[in-house]
């Protein structure tokens, strides 16, 4: 901002200040002295002064242990805390003013406000001391000055009252107060300050949705418009998204951010905080301020081209011209060398759960690394030409962009401006499905290589970075891109347009930028309004003629005739869009929907991190199918059910190692660490893409793992190349664990092999291969909705009767059976009674610890056995139960669905895939069980002679595997092998890691078990060992504390399993047991 001050002023003031303190006058007079000066000094009064003085005397509450009083700070400058003092020279009072200046940060800190924004000044009005804060890592809130640090971060000294003193207080206040150009740019500020968590940033949103509301309801034919396309494309970047749904919400929310780096990237062109008149404002939001500087795609008339238009950008221009005093705390002066915008997009993800960006922020660290290796591999001979499939907001580019021009740098054959922006703007492409992070990872573009390309407008520069899926499956104005015929069809509007196919290659991509740009120059010529525009067929010939002989492009008559259709259909259609008021986004449109297409084979590296997401969470639309498909093609589709949750990312992986890079092209991306070991990713470990349908040669060097969780779950980095692998492999692949800030740890990975699985880990298992299957474990049956089903059951004094009641989730002894149901949760059936018959007994997982199974659950069901076979009650019998029953069971039926509800709507969840009809349990034998879930297997076994089993009416749930053997030792064998260590070890190599560790084991298991053969030694010593350790830990379970643990309603099931499974390694018999598994399993 261009503050009007006066010198002779500051010198005035400061000439008061020392008399007064000399006079030894108290702070009120200095400081009601000062604050007098700053409107003399500051004569347009900007709004810094007017909150110092209207400030004054501001409450606060001081806490001081374990008491709260009311503190009133001097005078408080949105989130800067003044004390004055009468004479800073005197310790005394010195230390006065620090303690308070302390007790004023953490006054604001317990108010909710961040602590890095909050700056504290201690001053006589002559010394200023300038502070930033921390916060004691070990406090609590409410904070006290105890908690507080003071870092002095600025001083000066203006008790020499002349020229420089005055001049050093001016700088000062605008710096600390107007906090003009004090504040570094950082991902995290802009953020941090400006993001959807900011107390700025809602009340922007707020003023921009009553305008773009209104002007989707003043423009409804352009707004329907906008919408349709946002949703054949955008829309499909949503959980659940569907292409009838436009999100008006999360377009305004991008229209935010897109205003937001706009503004930014003014701001750094000019290497300073921008404070625009209108015409200059509404330059940078139309984008005409660029187009002037030499950036012809910089800003395009894309999906909000019309909002940016006037006269609705007259409407945002206000809102702009606050967000550009927002700006006004920034410096400016030094370009950028990080993403600025990630964390932003983060926010949006979280915000609108889009779920294709490729939204999760890749931190410039983990770009700088993957990039630096990529191009490492890439001769010193060669151009760099990279890909980034998915670039989001540019993290990989910007990284890119940092390493090349230094690589360019050291290039002595490279001479002259016009040749290094040449070779820059070569050396690295995006495409990025969503608008939004197109716009942003320009901007970051535009400020890696700002000190290359300055003075702007020297040369006319097009950002390689483009609005397009990189799959080229879909694009906005068609949902299938492949065509088997000669055309793409175009759906513009209400239109079909034939595009002809040949047009979209590499050889041809001048020509058809030339050739679209012809044809909407053409389209917009018509001065009528109501007569339909027709061109002259050798006009058009005139005109692709002289784009023939302005490129020297090869052009068959037969291709010149189907670009004479192409230009007949496509702009008589656009002009009639543009009569209509409907004109403004096609040519975006094609310009950047149809790139990929028009660069295949080009790039000889990939540096990307793609969209992580199980192919399940994609809505049903038509991404939805391509997806599948080329997951087909790919050979990578797993077999079965886990089919569902192939992740994109190795899909974008081959499809962009296939279609796009040249051979021997180096590559690196990014990964979920779930392509290391999980079953889905099965096909992908196996090299199936090299003999698939559509074959890809790929080969993998080198995987580094990256430490921690960087993003919401583990991920990878696979590292290879453009090439068919060798013919006898070798089964270990170099690799590291990467961390951000130390170095990185080698190690080795190993193509671990198990029968039909594999998984990428780093220990070769050497035991026996293949996997085994020790028993035919199956999962039980879904019993849900538990708060449906289970209740708290009674005796009655007619043994044919019991009584029954919801489960209190609160205060009941087995509240832990329906605590953390998600579902009906409203759901409550009064005390009655029903018949005993209707009762059964059930066993889920919560029941289940090493070596025991506490008390059955009880639920209340309407079925029955048929031929040794579960089947449902039929209508007649649960009316022959009784109205109390009949009227229980309805209320059940139409809880879970309020139409048709009925036995039948119960019974079809209850057997899933047969899961209960089919569930068939002996008489006599003996039940191993182990838990579905969890980290680590747990298992136990039951056995049905108990008198307390009754077959007939006992019921395994889902979350329980079992499977039924002969003989006690059999069972004392698999339950022994199960609820070792050992087990835990063998399958880590094959457990997909999330967020919160290994995921659930579920048959894991048993593949890697071998079944008991009472012949073999170690299966022997295995039943020997585990009958001395269960009958210690028998012994043990005497004691009331431990066996309190058995009780489910005690505490988690997890906590209650770990702490057994400490009891049991403390026993005597332990260390020789866990040695026999080992020995078993060769370890």
């Amino acid at each position: 901002m261009n503050t009007t001050v006066n010198i002779s002023a500051a010198k005035k003031c400061l000439a008061d200040s020392v008399q007064l303190i000399s006079e030894k006058k108290n702070e009120q007079v200095i400081r009601d002295s000062f604050t007098s000066h700053l409107r003399q000094i500051f004569t347009d009064m900007p709004n810094w002064v007017t909150r110092h003085i209207q400030n004054s005397e501001s409450a606060v509450k001081i806490n001081k242990g374990t008491k709260v009083s009311t503190g009133f700070i001097d005078n408080l400058v949105d989130l800067v805390a003044i004390e004055y003092e009468g004479d800073l020279t005197i310790r005394s009072k010195f230390d006065t003013g620090f303690n308070q200046v302390k007790d004023y940060c953490a006054a604001l800190v317990n108010r909710g406000n961040d602590s890095d924004l909050v700056i504290g000044i201690l001053s006589d009005t002559v010394r200023w001391y300038t502070y930033t804060i921390e916060i004691d890592q070990t406090a609590v809130m409410p904070y006290n000055r105890d908690n507080v640090i003071l870092n002095q971060i600025d001083f000066i000294d203006c008790s020499r009252a002349d020229d420089k003193a005055s001049n050093d207080l001016i700088i000062f206040l605008q710096k600390y107060l107007g906090r003009i150009g004090a504040r570094p740019v950082s991902a995290y500020s802009i953020a941090k300050d400006l993001g959807f968590e900011s107390q700025f940033c809602s009340i922007y949103l707020s003023s921009l949705e009553k305008i773009i509301n209104g002007a989707f309801k003043d423009s409804p034919k352009y707004a329907e418009l906008v919408s349709s396309l946002w949703c054949s494309f955008v829309s499909y970047l949503r959980e659940e998204g569907h292409s009838k749904y436009f999100d008006i919400k999360t377009y305004i929310d991008e229209y935010y951010i897109l205003t937001l780096g706009k503004l930014i990237c003014a701001n750094y062109i000019e290497k300073r905080a921008l404070n625009s008149d209108e015409n200059e404002l509404l330059d940078i939001i139309s984008g005409r301020y660029f187009e002037n500087k030499g950036l012809i795609n910089f800003i395009e008339y894309d999906y909000f081209g019309w909002i940016n238009s006037s006269p609705i950008a007259d409407k945002i221009a206000p809102i702009a011209q606050l967000i550009q005093q927002d700006l006004l705390v920034y410096n400016f002066a030094s370009d950028p060398d990080e993403d600025l915008f990630g964390k932003l997009m983060a926010q949006l993800a979280n915000r609108s759960q889009r779920l294709l960006l490729g939204q999760e922020w890749t931190p410039s660290w983990l770009s700088h690394k993957l990039v630096h290796h990529v191009i490492d591999s890439i001769p010193s001979n060669e151009p760099i030409r990279l890909l980034d499939m998915c670039c989001g907001s540019g993290s990989m580019i910007v990284e890119s962009l940092k390493i090349i021009k230094n690589r360019i740098k050291e290039n002595i054959d490279i001479h002259g401006q016009e040749e290094r922006i040449n070779l820059l703007v070569q050396s690295i492409t995006g495409f990025d499905i969503d608008p939004l992070a197109v716009m942003l990872s320009k901007i970051n573009w535009l400020l890696v290589t700002m000190d290359w390309i300055r003075p702007l407008g020297t040369f006319n520069i097009s950002i390689p970075i483009y609005h397009a899926d990189s799959l080229f499956a879909i694009t906005p104005i068609s949902n299938n891109i492949v065509s088997e015929t000669n055309a793409y069809i175009l759906k513009i509007a209400e239109f079909s347009v034939e595009l002809p196919v040949f047009l979209i290659a590499p050889q041809y991509r001048e020509f058809f930028d030339s050739l679209i740009s012809i044809a909407y120059k053409l389209a917009l010529s018509n001065n009528s309004s109501s007569i339909d525009l027709y061109i002259e067929k050798d006009e058009l010939l005139i005109h692709i003629q002289d784009i023939i002989s302005n490129l020297a492009q090869d052009i068959t008559p037969e291709q010149i005739e189907m670009i004479l259709e192409f230009l007949k259909q496509f702009i008589s259609k656009i002009d009639i869009l543009n009569r209509d008021g409907r004109n403004g986004i096609w040519s975006y449109i094609l310009r950047n929907s149809f790139r990929p297409g028009l660069v295949l084979g080009q790039f000889n590296g990939l540096v990307s991190n793609p969209p992580w997401l199980a192919l399940s969470k994609v809505a049903d639309n038509p991404y939805h199918v391509v997806l599948k498909r080329k997951a087909e093609e790919f050979g990578i589709k797993p077999e079965g059910s886990s089919h569902l949750h192939i992740e994109l990312a190795t899909i974008f992986l081959l499809h962009a190692v296939r279609q796009y890079l040249t051979a021997g092209a180096q590559i690196g991306c990014i990964v979920p660490d779930t392509v290391l070991n999980g079953h889905h990713h099965n096909p992908f470990r196996k090299s199936k893409f090299l003999t698939s349908k559509i074959s890809v040669p790929f080969k993998v060097n080198e995987i580094w793992k990256i430490d921690g969780f960087v993003f919401k779950n583990k991920a990878a980095i696979l590292f290879g190349k453009k090439q068919q692998p060798d013919a006898n492999p070798s089964i270990s692949i170099p690799g590291c664990i990467i961390y951000e800030n130390q170095s990185s740890t080698e190690i080795t990975f190993y193509k671990n092999t198990q029968g039909n699985r594999t998984a990428w880990g780093e220990r070769l298992i050497t035991g026996e291969e293949g996997f085994y299957n020790p028993g035919s474990f199956r999962q039980g049956a879904d019993i849900m909705p538990r708060n449906l089903l289970f209740y708290e059951v009674s005796p009655c004094e007619n043994r044919n009767n019991v009584s029954i009641k919801s489960i209190n989730p609160i205060t009941s002894n087995i509240a832990y059976i329906v605590r953390d149901a998600k579902k009906f949760k409203e759901f409550h059936l009064s005390s009655r009674i029903v018949k005993r018959d209707l009762i059964y007994d059930v066993i889920t997982s919560n029941l289940l610890t090493p070596y025991c199974i506490s008390p059955f659950q009880q639920v209340f069901l309407p079925i029955k056995k048929e031929g040794g076979k579960w089947t449902k009650l039929s209508n007649r019998e649960i009316i022959s139960k009784g109205a109390i029953v009949q009227n229980a069971f309805e209320a059940i039926f139409k809880t879970i669905d309020p139409i048709n509800g009925n036995v039948d709507s119960l019974f079809s969840l209850l057997d899933v895939r047969g899961k209960l009809s089919q569930q068939v349990l002996p008489s006599t034998g003996f039940i191993v069980m182990t838990g579905a879930g969890g980290k680590n297997v747990c298992a136990a076994y039951l056995n049905l002679d108990d008198e307390n089993v009754v077959t007939d009416r006992l019921i395994i749930d889902q979350t329980i595997y079992w499977t039924h053997v002969d003989t006690e030792e059999e069972a004392i064998y698999l339950t022994g092998l199960f609820n070792s260590e050992a087990i835990n070890g063998i399958i880590q190599e094959f457990q997909p890691r999330g967020a919160f560790g290994e995921r659930h084991i579920h048959t894991l298991p048993f593949g890697v078990t071998p079944p008991y053969d009472s012949s073999q030694i170690a299966h022997q010593d295995v039943v020997e060992k585990t009958w001395s350790l269960v009958s210690e830990y028998h012994e043990l379970l005497l004691n009331s504390d431990v066996k309190e643990l058995l009780n489910p309603n005690t505490s988690a099931l997890t906590k209650r399993r770990r702490t057994l499974a400490s009891y049991i390694k403390r026993l005597p018999s332990y260390q020789e047991y866990e040695e026999a598994c080992r020995a078993l399993y060769g370890l």
